[in-house]
């Protein structure tokens, strides 16, 4: 197996909204915060949402674990969406990842410093995951000063 083959996986359990996104964007780099729309006191990460032939915003949690969000649709229970940017319409969903609870597919959010937030697309369903770079990277950042919160 060659080194660029070999991939290091830490797993760091983080209790329900203990970490918070303060930083958020699309594939193309658009800001995704919304300062004048705040969950738990905190700016909130907008998107656009589709379900079947709507389409509106949603403005999701953006403490991680948190599963609140404020939309303008209602979504049954169960059923698949679609995220896109507000600002530039890119799709979030990231078409490499399915959901392991559900085989769903999966949204991606980008994060400063090469992270990534992943979330099941199936209303409902609690899938989700927070990748920060290598570990390897994640380790010899965190000794230069910097914490898991300037991360996110």
């Amino acid at each position: 197996m060659t080194e660029e083959a070999k991939k290091e996986r830490i797993e760091i359990e983080v209790p329900p909204k203990k970490l918070t996104i303060t930083h958020a964007h699309c594939p193309n780099g658009c800001d995704l915060m919304e300062e004048s729309v705040k969950i738990g006191g905190y700016a909130s990460v907008h998107v656009r949402v589709r379900y079947k032939d709507e389409e509106g915003d949603m403005y999701l949690d953006p403490r991680y674990g948190s599963f609140e969000n404020i939309s303008d649709i209602e979504i049954p229970e169960g059923e698949i969406v679609e995220l896109f940017c507000p600002h530039c319409g890119q799709s979030l969903r990231d078409e490499h990842e399915r959901c392991r609870q559900c085989s769903a597919p999966m949204f991606a959010l980008m994060l400063p410093h090469g992270g990534i937030i992943e979330g099941c697309l199936r209303k409902g369903c609690y899938e989700h995951e927070l990748r920060i770079v290598s570990g390897e990277e994640l380790l010899s950042r965190l000794f230069e000063n910097d914490t898991l919160a300037s991360f996110l």
